[in-house]
């Protein structure tokens, strides 16, 4: 006969007859704190996204305080919650629990704790008596409990296992191991969600999100759940708040779980499914954390590589890889500068192969400082015509009129084809933009789209001897000055009148003979004209 005992998650607690008794006095045990406070436990601030499961099995957003009756999950935000009477648990971002007997049963995701508390772990019961402090860790390659003041009791395989300061245990296998904290995402207020932005696109890349696909762009938001995969020779960048990118390779594809914006920078939250991912996380912009199908990383200021199957490479900085095995009386699962751990989990000088050749040159390259300068034909046009020149990587955009439109770019000088709609005559206010994995730069110009040829009136003209005088009121639609130009007989003289005000002019010019042919062009800065044949 199997026995389920009361408090018990189901499956945790089933022994044959003959086990009872002890497992019976190992639950009293560790109860005792449990039985001690039936306070159930409630929600009392939330942040971002939080959700209780209510009647029917329905999630609904909960702001305010409340009590948990079913289930409480996270999306991007962070949830407080009272545990007993004394206790408290901090939920973290895409994390999720269930009441169970009156007590938080801590299901997947992370978790911060303040003693005294009485909680199950996903199935293990877990008690703190006193003042302390813990964390829960149940990510798909991490389920561990770390101890980072006090003691604390949990249930594992039959036994009751105590776990002080500085210790860890992994749940699964009951290993206890050093703990040295290297993650404390609790550590740092949540102010919000975060953004992760597409920055550079190279070859096929595609943004699969909710349950939609399409190609991947510059500037794209990766929401939490939209995963981003790149084709054979394809390559995609992403930045995060606060600083820091990730250059998905090849052939990889990668998730997002949460960003958060923290008083510290940011919390990212990744997974890389397949392939492999070269991360250059900031120093002092808070948490990041990448896992993958066999194993999870947690840093804080790091360049270093990371494959789906478990190869880390380091280049700078130092990556933690929490639950995992390390030499005795070392901390568990740190690789430092110049090693990397292969896929089995062994540790070995760092080897650089040829891509990580391509993303150290792919880094200097990223490096260099983003430069935008415009090429004018002039301030005022027929047509709207200009170039720019920036670095030859950059995608360079107009924008005029609401119209926004890429130009066209070889060896860092780029030009604009031609617009989707023909400007009408006016002024405008142009905004040329170039960016390039995360920079900006931005140029605006003011330039007038004019066809309208200057205008003569009041013309009078004379020929006195060898002497052409001519006069008269040079008027213009846009521009302050109109050029003109006088051929007679062969030769050319030129003027430039000021139309500002009324444009008069008087201009004496000597002729060749009396009867020398003689013709005015007026024209202004667009290049439009008008022609007058002199008597």
């Amino acid at each position: 006969m199997v026995k389920t005992l009361p408090g018990v998650p189901a499956g945790q607690g089933q022994r044959t007859s003959g086990q009872a008794p002890a497992v019976l006095a190992l639950w009293l045990c560790l109860g005792s704190l449990a039985g001690a406070q039936q306070t159930p436990p409630s929600l009392q601030a939330a942040q971002g996204r939080v959700e209780i499961s209510g009647p029917g099995g329905i999630w609904q957003a909960q702001n305010a305080p409340a009590e948990i009756t079913t289930r409480l999950r996270t999306g991007t935000g962070r949830a407080v919650l009272k545990e007993g009477r004394l206790g408290q648990v901090i939920v973290g971002s895409a994390s999720e629990l269930r009441r169970y007997r009156d007590e938080a049963d801590l299901l997947s995701g992370r978790f911060y704790l303040r003693g005294p508390v009485s909680v199950h772990v996903a199935g293990r019961h877990l008690v703190m008596d006193g003042a302390g402090e813990l964390r829960v860790d149940l990510g798909g390659t991490e389920r561990r409990v770390a101890v980072i003041a006090g003691r604390l009791r949990i249930a594992l395989r039959g036994q009751a296992m105590e776990v002080g300061t500085g210790q860890q245990v992994a749940l699964d296998s009951g290993r206890l191991s050093v703990f040295r904290e290297t993650d404390p995402w609790y550590a740092a207020s949540f102010q919000g969600v975060g953004a992760a932005t597409v920055e550079a696109v190279r070859g096929q890349v595609r943004l699969l999100e909710r349950g939609n696909s399409r190609p991947a762009g510059l500037g794209d938001d990766l929401k939490p759940g939209a995963a981003l995969n790149t084709g054979a020779n394809a390559w995609a960048e992403i930045g995060f708040t606060g600083g820091g990118y990730l250059r998905l390779n090849a052939q990889s594809e990668l998730s997002v779980v949460s960003i958060e914006r923290t008083g510290a920078g940011r919390e990212v939250l990744l997974k890389l499914q397949k392939g492999t991912a070269w991360n250059v996380v900031e120093k002092g912009q808070g948490g990041y954390r990448i896992d993958t199908p066999v194993i999870s990383t947690a840093v804080r200021g790091t360049v270093f590589r990371l494959d789906a199957n478990g190869l880390v490479k380091v280049f700078d900085g130092q990556v933690a890889l929490p639950g995992q095995a390390a030499a005795p009386g070392r901390v568990e699962g740190l690789v430092t500068p110049g090693q990397q751990r292969g896929s089995g989990g062994q540790l070995a000088p760092l080897q650089l192969d040829a891509l990580d050749r391509f993303n150290i040159a792919q880094d200097a390259l990223r490096a260099q400082p983003l430069s935008l300068t415009l090429e004018l034909a002039g301030r005022s046009l027929q047509e709207l015509a200009l170039s720019a020149r920036s670095l030859p990587d950059a995608q360079v955009t107009l924008t005029v009129a609401g119209q926004t439109v890429p130009l066209t770019g070889e060896n860092g000088t780029f030009r604009l084809e031609r617009l989707k709609t023909s400007l009408p005559e006016g002024k405008y206010t142009v905004t040329v933009r170039a960016q390039r994995y995360g920079q900006t730069l931005t140029r605006r110009q003011i330039l007038t789209v004019d066809r309208t040829p200057p205008q003569l009136s009041g013309l009078s003209v004379s020929r006195v001897g060898r002497i052409l005088t001519l006069s008269g009121a040079v008027t213009d639609a846009a521009e302050p000055h109109v050029s003109l130009s006088l051929d007679i007989g062969g030769e050319r003289y030129t003027r430039t009148v000021e139309t500002r005000d009324g444009g008069h002019f008087s201009w004496s010019v000597p002729l060749p003979s009396s009867g020398a042919p003689a013709s005015l062009t007026l024209r202004d800065s667009a290049d439009n004209r008008s022609h007058v044949q002199l008597p």
